[in-house]
């Protein structure tokens, strides 16, 4: 494997990026820090293409513009492999998101490799070599480069080419290619970086127990400390752990005093901080009880929809298996539920499993099985178990005598 170059200079990063764009196809890495800062510290990009590896150095101050408009350029394929965080890069350095992004870890759970896997197992299952991937805490801030570093820098984009030509070949023999392309274009949309503040504030843990008021302060918990940790440039759980928001929204302190006995706090003596806080929940209470988000339904399933959530879940599980496509890539069990809830008229919107090549590729037969046109087949016990659906012979006549 050739040397590569290390590129300092911004006039011979723009004469790179012209190249790489007449060929039309690159791979792409980053190598960043996030312990100590608001926003991930850029060190290193790493891009490979059939003339070898370059690594970028953005500490040595090279415009990185032009290279950035190469990723967003909709007529250049950007390879890489779990590149959500080295895009969010790319949004946040230039405001541009990604066009035509081809995630080798995406690609490799469609045609059966399993997601989500390291690229040192995808690596070795799809061009079965061996990488080391020893560097990863490493302090890539540090100049010069060690060996050891350079070599893991190289590593993360020498195989991303040739793993792009293997499995978008095998993707095509499938017939998948659109479902691909279809899973492929959430790169290139801001919202897939940065979550709305309301989904971000569900996903705290315990914050399903809070009441509608509660979930209204935790909202503009969330924005708050966003604001505090950009401005102090400092990790966000650094200033407050998640868990000791979510208790300040349940208990809602009114005075200094309530929020010196949390335990996890330490911020509860600096004044300034206690009295933005107490505006926050203060501010929050104020709103109309019709403005407060819903609280999460708790639910009591009755023993069968347990039972016809569970046998769904098999279904996916083993139609996955037996057609070579990773059960993690169609969602959570939560995605099943919201097929019965549609199916039972509790849910307005289509849900995902319904939808794009989700619905093509399992929600039809899950809809099949819940309306009796279909029926479960399990054969091979024990040596060589199957699930299979088929159409229910009485399927069509039900159907048109309902």
């Amino acid at each position: 494997m050739r040397p590569p170059e290390l590129v300092t200079d911004t006039a011979v990063l723009e004469q790179h990026c012209a190249a790489w764009r007449r060929a039309g196809v690159l791979a792409f890495d980053t190598e960043f820090i996030r312990d100590d800062t608001y926003d991930a510290a850029l060190c290193l990009i790493q891009v490979g293409t059939e003339a070898g590896v370059v690594l970028i150095d953005p500490t040595q101050g090279v415009d990185l513009r032009t290279f950035w408009d190469l990723v967003a350029d909709e007529s250049v394929t950007t390879v890489v492999h779990a590149g959500k965080e080295d895009f969010e890069l790319c949004l946040r350095t230039s405001g541009h998101v990604p066009r035509n992004v081809y995630d080798v870890q995406v690609a490799a759970g469609f045609v059966g490799h399993g997601y989500p896997l390291s690229l040192v197992r995808l690596v070795e299952n799809v061009l079965h070599r061996r990488i080391s991937k020893g560097q990863t805490l490493t302090d890539w801030l540090r100049r010069p480069l060690t060996a050891a570093q350079t070599r893991y820098a190289v590593e993360d984009v020498a195989h991303l080419l040739e793993l792009h030509e293997r499995l978008r070949a095998e993707v095509a023999r499938l017939g998948r290619t659109a479902w691909v392309a279809e899973e492929m274009k959430c790169f290139e949309d801001p919202a897939f970086y940065r979550a709305p503040v309301e989904e971000r504030a569900l996903r705290l843990r315990g914050s399903k127990k809070l009441d509608g008021l509660g979930l209204a302060v935790l909202q503009r918990l969330v924005e708050w400390r966003d604001r505090w940790a950009k401005s102090r440039n400092r990790p966000i759980r650094a200033l407050m752990r998640d868990d000791v928001l979510v208790e300040i929204a349940r208990r809602r302190p009114q005075s200094a005093t309530d929020l010196e006995v949390l335990r996890g706090f330490p911020q509860a003596r600096n004044r300034k901080v206690v009295q933005e806080l107490l505006s926050v929940i203060s501010e929050a209470a104020k709103l109309p009880k019709g403005e407060w988000p819903t609280p999460c339904e708790r639910r009591d399933d009755a023993p069968m929809t347990t039972a016809l959530l569970d046998l769904l879940s098999a279904i996916t599980v083993a139609i996955c298996h037996e057609e070579q496509l990773s059960r993690n890539l169609l969602g959570s069990t939560q995605r099943l539920r919201e097929v019965l809830d549609y199916q039972a008229g509790l849910l307005p919107e289509r849900p995902a499993l319904l939808s794009g090549w989700r619905e093509e590729f399992i929600g039809r037969r899950l809809l099949a099985l819940l309306d009796g046109r279909s029926e479960i087949h399990l054969s091979g016990w024990p040596d060589n178990p199957r699930l299979k659906v088929a159409a229910h012979p009485g399927a069509r006549r039900d159907r048109r005598t309902s």
